[in-house]
């Protein structure tokens, strides 16, 4: 994990020649959006992130995920780790996010922590939210979840919790009523 703006070309090296077919590259960053695929335009891909105040910065490069349940990702990762990917696996590169990956339920939330980045998922019939939220210390994701709670009320729904469930369960775990970890 790099977090997109640096990378072993070591590593990259190694699992190209490990690989056969697709590469499948999660990118972890908060410059993430979701887009129904209705809307998505790829001549304005780079204004969805500003349209959400995350525009990509001078070094990065906007990238988008393959359509999954009718909505894409577009995400900003650092150009010279693009570059070499690109480079390394040409046109058998996909970039995935969290948002869009696994299994989802019909109702509940999923939560994924994965170093300073908390990727929020709620359901009911379909994803009514999906966010990338910045939480450098434990106190911005207890206010980043209660605010979310004052919306959502996610502390009643079965949640799903993923990656660094450690520090998730030590810091939230008796906020809700039906959590399982993975």
């Amino acid at each position: 994990m790099s977090g997109g703006h640096s990378f072993s070309r070591e590593d990259i090296d190694v699992r190209a020649g490990l690989l056969r077919g697709n590469a499948v590259v999660e990118i972890i960053t908060p410059r993430t959006t979701l887009v129904p695929t209705t809307m998505y335009h790829a001549d304005a891909t780079e204004s969805y992130l500003r349209m959400v105040g995350r525009g990509h910065r001078h070094d990065e490069v906007v990238v988008v995920s393959p359509e999954v349940d009718d909505r894409v990702a577009i995400m900003a990762i650092n150009k010279e780790c693009y570059d070499y990917l690109r480079t390394t696996f040409g046109d058998n590169i996909h970039f995935v996010s969290p948002l869009i990956l696994s299994r989802v339920p019909k109702e509940g939330a999923i939560i994924e922590l994965v170093g300073e980045v908390m990727y929020v998922r709620i359901f009911n019939g379909g994803m009514i939210f999906g966010e990338t939220i910045v939480i450098p210390t434990d106190a911005d994701m207890l206010y980043a979840l209660e605010s979310i709670n004052a919306v959502y009320h996610i502390y009643n729904m079965r949640t799903r919790v993923k990656g660094d469930v450690a520090r998730f369960t030590k810091c939230c775990n008796d906020l809700f009523t039906n959590l399982e970890c993975e």
